[in-house]
């Protein structure tokens, strides 16, 4: 008989106080962030006739199946629209990725303290460690959150030789996003056949729940390869891919101080775990040798497909546990420190509290939660937008904003950040960024910034410029500049204006 895991109340307390914690740390977003790639396609789905004019969701939802289209269809009906309820489902799954650490770090630490430790530093200092900026804590609700809880609960009931749960866990997140569950499947299951082979125990492979999620998982894999982009002109997509992702996709892009970092961990890794674990430390950094290769060298669409450098977001999170045993055996003289299980989390929760809202070190992190009646300067800008264009305009704004689509119910011409991997729709999304922006792969080559072309563009807009909008069905601009001769001012809010 399978023994059950055992959920104690005040275990239960202790995640909620970690939560809280990295809610004060790392912010939360509704309709803003990769939120914005999700809720107003929901919307328009909701409410024909808005976003109309809106070049990524008219795209999106006509190019049929993609990576959230799974995600998509759950939360159109459990509750995109309300704040309150997209919070909860966010504290939900949050909640169950800080559980899932904390079992999995007892694998390694006694102490309940420093277990605690152990999955703050992971969701915290983790947050500035990634390579390849990748995360495994979101503050916003988005696919890649929901799937990397379940996920992480399959690497757990992996570890415990569940392997039942194992699967059923990776087959969830491989339809919430597909790239998390198959990442972990492939990670997990070669790791236990190469250690079932050193032990001379093959009969030991579950074969049954590994060929079940590959015959149920295959097909969808497929469908998805299928429709995502590098087919017709791979050159040019990995060029587009360069142009705009390079930070996630290119590991010539991710920087020295990240590479440093992730080296380090690596090693601390490859070093503390042994059998499995072992075996799955080095199959990601095989992995990541073998992608950068194949994307820097080769030039390869399919290798990039596999973003493998997303899979060091569980080697970066063991490598933190693996330092937390060190340190448990280093202070294990110190034998009072377990006594405050409790005291010490809400000591962590008032030095994060303190550090983030005082101000005293910087600027604070948006919290869009929906008890917070305070709104950003862009939410507001929406806002009146809203209430002072018709339902059909089509807008140009400055290339950070990333709220104004949902809280605006207005179209975009064009949004620098919201894409999905489809080549026909980069490609015509690369050509409305040069026909706005004038800013093409050669100019970010030689260094120049668009931030800095898109502040100077909307700022202050030649006639030339206002026209050619205007032919190319641009109703509105917002712009920072209180005063735009040749256009009509709609509203004006803290630094920005509606121009029509």
């Amino acid at each position: 008989m399978e023994e059950k895991i055992q959920i104690r109340w005040p275990q239960v307390l202790l995640v909620v106080v970690l939560y809280a914690t990295v809610l004060i740390y790392q912010g939360y977003l509704y309709g803003a962030g990769d939120q914005s790639q999700i809720l107003p396609c929901l919307y328009a789905q909701d409410h024909p006739g808005f976003y109309s004019g809106d070049h990524y969701v008219s795209s999106y939802l006509a190019a049929g199946v993609n990576e959230r289209t799974v995600f998509h269809f759950l939360f159109r009906y459990l509750g995109y629209n309300s704040p309150w309820v997209m919070w909860l489902w966010h504290a939900l799954f949050s909640m169950a990725l800080i559980f899932a650490w904390i079992k999995i770090a007892e694998h390694g630490i006694k102490s309940k303290v420093f277990q605690y430790l152990a999955v703050a530093a992971i969701l915290i200092l983790g947050f500035h460690t990634s390579v390849g900026g990748n995360e495994l804590y979101y503050n916003s609700l988005i696919p890649s959150l929901a799937a990397k809880a379940i996920a992480s609960w399959a690497i757990f009931f992996w570890l415990e030789g569940k392997y039942r749960y194992w699967i059923i866990g990776l087959g969830i997140a491989s339809l919430l996003q597909p790239l998390v569950g198959i990442q972990v499947f492939l990670i997990t299951c070669l790791a236990l056949y190469i250690n079932r082979l050193i032990e001379k125990a093959p009969k030991m492979i579950p074969w049954r729940w590994i060929l079940g999620y590959m015959l149920v998982m295959l097909p969808w894999y497929f469908l998805l390869a299928k429709n995502n982009g590098g087919h017709t002109n791979p050159d040019f997509f990995m060029q587009l891919m360069a142009f705009r992702l390079s930070h996630h996709f290119f590991p010539s892009a991710f920087g020295w101080f990240n590479w440093l970092l992730f080296g380090i961990l690596a090693i601390i890794a490859l070093r503390f775990y042994k059998h499995r674990l072992n075996w799955f430390m080095i199959l990601i950094v095989i992995g990541c040798v073998f992608y950068t290769i194949g994307v820097e060298v080769m030039n390869k669409p399919l290798i990039l497909y596999s973003q493998w450098f997303k899979t060091t977001i569980w080697l970066e999170a063991y490598a933190i546990i693996a330092i937390f045993v060190a340190l448990e055996k280093a202070l294990k003289r110190y034998d009072w420190i377990a006594k405050y299980r409790f005291t010490i989390p809400v000591l962590v929760l008032l030095l994060v509290g303190t550090y983030r809202l005082s101000g005293w070190f910087g600027e604070k992190p948006a919290y869009q939660l929906p008890w917070i009646t305070a709104k950003s300067a862009e939410v507001e800008i929406a806002e009146l937008a809203r209430l002072n264009t018709p339902e059909d305009a089509v807008f140009i704004v400055p290339i950070e904003f990333t709220a104004f689509r949902w809280y605006s119910r207005r179209s975009l011409y064009v949004d620098y950040k919201a894409l999905f991997h489809s080549e026909s729709f980069l490609t015509s999304w690369y050509n409305r960024i040069q026909n706005i922006y004038a800013f093409s792969m050669e100019d970010k080559a030689n260094g120049f910034d668009i931030q800095a072309f898109s502040d100077e563009l909307l700022s202050d807009p030649s006639q030339m410029s206002i026209d050619y909008w205007r032919s190319l069905g641009i109703t509105d601009i917002v712009s920072t500049n209180p005063g735009i001769k040749g256009l009509e001012k709609i509203a004006e809010v803290d630094g920005y204006a509606i121009y029509g």
